[in-house]
């Protein structure tokens, strides 16, 4: 029954948007596939509540998804969501997929079996911008790109009688049924896109990473690594200065009372007077949280500035260490430098230091990863303090638009059989460690990598369960369409045919034989 599918569980929040409706008011469901306390942390949650609300003859209706009670939660009121004239559907990533299908499924909102049929459901995220294909049978289009600048068009769109028509022909949404190539939507300038000040929150859900100020400093990045598909899809690098930012963070703090900022980047310090801004609020006795950060960016003042900050733990992503390897992914450093780091970061106070390193790239081999862990592994060894390094070990992942992209999917069970040597010399080191199932690994892969074939593959697993499981019994029910690019990958990849992110075929073709994929 739908009618305890969707429940009505509304949370002690610091900010509701009271707006009295009227019959005629377009309704647009933001959809979030994910608890609630991960669903907060996304600034696009936040964005669209605010900037929907703030439109003459709309209304936006909040949900999220209960894992544990596989439940869907209204936060604003109890209206079922097929009396929606749009959802906003946010996937970051390519396993939200199948929790969103889950969802739709029971909803009876599926592309495949209501058709033209209101609500029209709209995904966007930066996995369905890279490729939509896999979305075919699920969702009625796809933003390609950045939405700001075409939200507002679709939204009244959806209150049109033709309202499939209007917002198919919104330059930068794909409805997936014609083969028209849709160009990337992106905002030019950072400092006039609108940003979130009203952020809201739970008193009693504390939202991962923390409550605090969500700051986006920037998209993009300038260095394109080659295993990155968010840099290349985000590209080019776009960053707020440091006047934006600094009105942005005294505003928003201004109205949540939380004197704590969370910034958001893929390279924070690659934004210029960044280390001003946060001497800045180090003298107001603001705390911080920040990404993961590049080798090279850290430095000792940075880490007694940062610690200073408040911030306890620290996260570096060197991907490999391999140092004839490092610079030709974009991660060009010295090893004994990175050493050095994490000693000075010892003797600061952090707690531990978390490591991202990547395994199974290609023009690698085994005996050369385990042989660079196990000398970086004796090399810390000073460090007295069992755990303080934490690695976090995720398999190579193939993704559209970076070189990796032509890699089939079983590439990624070729790191397998690696995992366990690489517990062992952490072990035996005092070196914490976390590893990514490969079999995660390997479905994200099949999703990333999909075609429209691939639909069937994820509403099978949906149907089946959202753990494992499932996945394995889908992959037995996928035809030869599917089980083709598994094996063997795409030598000419279908998204090119859908979708132009602004980033050269050429290019993608030149690195990918200099890194030995082609």
């Amino acid at each position: 029954m739908i009618e305890e599918f969707v429940v009505y569980k509304r949370r002690r929040e610091n900010f509701v948007f009271e707006k009295r409706g009227r019959p005629s008011d377009i309704k647009v469901g933001i959809l979030m596939p994910m608890p609630y306390n991960a669903a907060v942390s996304s600034l696009f949650f936040q964005m669209a509540y605010t900037y929907v609300n703030s439109l003459e003859g709309v209304r936006a209706y909040r949900y999220v998804f209960n894992l544990e009670e596989k439940k869907v939660e209204a936060l604003d009121e109890r209206l079922d969501p097929r009396k929606l004239d749009l959802i906003l559907l946010s996937l970051p990533f390519e396993l939200d997929y199948v929790t969103a299908t889950y969802i739709l499924t029971n909803l009876n909102l599926l592309r495949r079996l209501k058709g033209n049929e209101k609500p029209i459901v709209v995904a966007g995220g930066i996995a369905p911008t890279a490729n939509p294909l896999p979305l075919s049978d699920i969702v009625d289009a796809v933003v390609i790109g950045e939405a700001e600048e075409i939200l507002k068009n679709m939204i009244y769109g959806a209150g049109e009688l033709n309202a499939f028509k209007v917002i198919e022909e919104i330059s930068c949404v794909s409805m997936l049924a014609n083969s028209d190539i849709r160009r990337k939507c992106f905002v030019e300038d950072l400092n006039n896109a609108p940003h979130p000040i009203h952020q809201f929150y739970s008193y009693d859900e504390e939202p991962i990473y923390g409550y605090g100020v969500r700051v986006e400093v920037s998209r993009g990045c300038p260095y394109l690594c080659a295993f990155c598909m968010e840099s290349h899809v985000m590209y080019p690098f776009r960053y707020r200065e440091f006047a934006i930012l600094d009105r942005i963070i005294e505003k928003s703090i201004d109205v949540l009372k939380i004197p704590r900022v969370i910034f958001y980047s893929l390279s924070l310090f690659s934004v210029p007077n960044m280390d001003i801004l946060l001497q800045k609020l180090l003298k107001q006795g603001i705390e911080i949280s920040i990404p993961s950060m590049r080798v090279e960016h850290v430095t000792k003042e940075r880490l007694e500035l940062i610690k200073a900050l408040g911030q306890k733990t620290l996260t570096i992503a060197p991907e490999t260490l391999l140092p004839t390897y490092s610079c030709k992914i974009g991660k060009c450093y010295n090893v004994d430098y990175l050493i050095e780091v994490l000693n000075y970061a010892y003797k600061t106070g952090y707690s531990h230091v978390k490591l991202y390193l990547i395994t199974g790239f290609p023009g690698t081999t085994m005996d050369e990863e385990l042989k660079s862990f196990e000398k970086f592994s004796s090399s810390v060894k000073s460090i007295k303090k069992r755990g303080f390094v934490e690695v976090t070990l995720n398999p190579l992942i193939p993704k559209p638009w970076t070189p990796f992209q032509f890699l089939p999917p079983l590439s990624v069970l070729r790191s397998r059989h690696i995992e366990e040597q690489y517990r062992r010399i952490a072990k035996e080191s005092g070196i914490g460690i976390s590893v990514l199932d490969v079999e995660w690994a390997f479905a994200q892969a099949i999703i990333a990598l999909g075609d429209k074939n691939t639909s069937k593959l994820i509403i099978d697993w949906a149907l089946s369960g959202l753990g494992l499981k499932g996945f394995r019994k889908a992959l037995k029910m996928a035809d030869e369409r599917i089980r083709s690019y598994l094996k063997n990958g795409w030598q000419d990849p279908p998204w090119y045919r859908y979708v132009d992110i602004g980033v050269p075929k050429t290019y993608l073709d030149l690195r990918a034989r200099y890194l030995k994929v082609l």
